[in-house]
């Protein structure tokens, strides 16, 4: 899905004359709100495009359970040795958090819950 992109114009200082108190008429309050313009313009799409779209992406992740078979699958699969060979063998864990120790070449599989 690929994600919508600003196009809003936000050069609105760029626009305005060397004088536009004079030139184009602006109050200082009406100025301010032309300083201001930019960054909000910014804001409206974060909070109402761009969240509203990475929201529907992460709605379609997978669920614990879902990751819970995949990795027995992978395990069951790659990883159906004798106790002495998987000693030496890569584990697959996962969770919520940071993980706490483990060893080179193992994997960590990071989801929010």
């Amino acid at each position: 899905m690929a994600l919508t992109k600003l196009t809003t114009n936000l050069n609105n200082i760029q626009a305005l004359h060397d004088k536009p108190n004079t030139a184009d008429g602006l109050t200082a309050d009406q100025l301010k709100e032309k300083f201001d313009k930019a960054g909000n313009d910014i804001k409206t799409y974060i909070n109402s495009t761009l969240t509203e779209e990475l929201d529907a992406v992460v709605a379609n992740t997978y669920t614990e359970t879902e990751i819970d078979n995949m990795i027995s699958g992978l395990s069951s699969t790659y990883y159906n040795k004798t106790e002495t060979d998987n000693k030496y063998q890569p584990k697959i864990t996962y969770g919520t958090g940071t993980p706490a120790g483990g060893n080179n070449g193992d994997i960590y599989i990071k989801y929010s819950s």
